[in-house]
């Protein structure tokens, strides 16, 4: 679940870039990308899209380019497809985690559970939940590692 966090901050971060480019509020839409990447699937779409096309509309096809360039190219294609992976790898080895594929499931049933559960506002408390259960977790596990390692 780490790596979906990091992820979205980086999200976050390179939209932000984009935003400053054309001159729009820039915390309100970073963050908004940010919290979209926990959205499987669509994810940053729902930000970039309506946002560029609204933009086109009014007349600002450069600002509307800027941001698709920075929503579909560098976001969707180039940290969804190739940073995404490599982060998840990295976490993986470094947690002893078995499969890479477990980050996404979880975050697939969180999600699912959240929207269940909560309505639209479970597309970001069902995984926010789930990553606190997961570190929950882990930090009693370690606890219990250490002890045994004491006795």
């Amino acid at each position: 679940m780490g790596s979906v966090f990091i992820i979205a901050i980086l999200q976050g971060l390179i939209f932000s870039i984009g935003i400053i480019l054309i001159g729009m509020p820039v915390l309100y839409f970073g963050i908004a990308m940010a919290l979209a990447s926990f959205i499987p699937v669509l994810g940053g779409l729902i930000i970039w899209l309506p946002l560029s096309l609204y933009l086109y509309s009014q007349g600002q096809t450069i600002d509307a380019f800027i941001v698709v360039l920075f929503g579909a190219v560098f976001i969707g294609i180039i940290v969804d497809y190739f940073i995404r992976p490599l982060i998840i790898q990295k976490i993986s080895k470094q947690s002893g985690q078995k499969s890479a594929l477990d980050h996404t499931l979880i975050t697939v049933l969180s999600t699912l559970a959240g929207i269940i559960q909560f309505g639209i506002l479970g597309l970001f408390i069902g995984p926010i939940i789930a990553a606190m259960a997961i570190s929950i977790f882990d930090v009693y596990a370690i606890k219990c590692a250490n002890r045994a390692k004491q006795v």
